[in-house]
């Protein structure tokens, strides 16, 4: 019988030939090892407030100087602080304006931003410490808060007026504990959140102001109101979903 089977060279030759012939046709094949693709930086800004600079956290916009009494701000044990001891109806608010990403060497503005943080402290009364969306300096904000019993505090400010829209218990709402705060814009609604679960929903569509002489400030910030020492951790800032 005749051996009809093709000579090992012959065919490692055929298998060469076709395997230049695929690269030829679909050059993608040949090069889909030679690309490195570098991952994309990520889009957000993470303050623990452990720096040995305070000046410089959360991009140098914490407004140590602007605190008038009652109020105190300040940084001790790694975290940013408001304490007030004697105002029970006062409010205190830090707006961040602008972010500038790691990795990135332009200031965006917070307009679009969301923002979150890890809240705690002692209270007295009817008191919070939480979360703003909108300007504290341009009169224009919406502020969730809460207290170290479950409870929550949703305030707006629109020019003068300040007011409470939303007050009441959740079991979201860690008791004598950390809080992780945050929110979400939806359509003319933002919507708070406590330890990833859904707290309270509220109308507010304007995150900017339209008084020129207030510079049109934008975007987000932390604040408290009541009396006690209360303290924020781990503020993280980045785009919106």
């Amino acid at each position: 019988m005749r051996n009809t089977e093709m000579p090992i060279c012959q065919r490692l030759t055929q298998a060469l030939l076709v395997l230049t012939a695929v690269a030829i046709c679909h050059p993608t094949v040949a090069r889909s090892q030679d690309t490195i693709t570098e991952p994309d930086l990520p889009d957000v800004l993470v303050e623990t407030f452990d720096g040995d600079d305070t000046t410089l956290m959360l991009g140098g916009q914490i407004d140590f100087q602007s605190a008038k009494p009652p109020w105190a701000v300040y940084v001790a044990d790694e975290k940013f602080v408001m304490e007030n001891r004697q105002d029970a109806r006062s409010l205190q608010f830090n707006d961040v304006a602008w972010v500038k990403f790691p990795g990135s060497d332009s200031l965006e503005s917070t307009q679009d931003m969301v923002i979150s943080a890890v809240v705690d402290g002692e209270f007295s009364g009817k008191s919070g410490v939480g979360i703003l969306v909108g300007s504290g300096k341009s009169g224009k904000y919406v502020a969730f808060t809460v207290d170290d019993k479950g409870r929550y505090h949703v305030l707006q400010k629109d020019g003068r007026q300040l007011r409470l829209v939303h007050a009441d218990r959740h079991d979201a709402i860690r008791v004598g504990a950390p809080n992780k705060l945050t929110f979400q814009v939806r359509g003319a609604h933002v919507v708070f959140f406590a330890n990833g679960t859904k707290v309270v929903q509220t109308l507010f569509s304007k995150r900017t102001s339209t008084n020129s002489s207030q510079g049109a400030r934008a975007g987000i910030g932390l604040a408290a109101f009541g009396t006690g020492r209360f303290e924020f951790d781990e503020v993280e800032i980045k785009r919106a979903n």
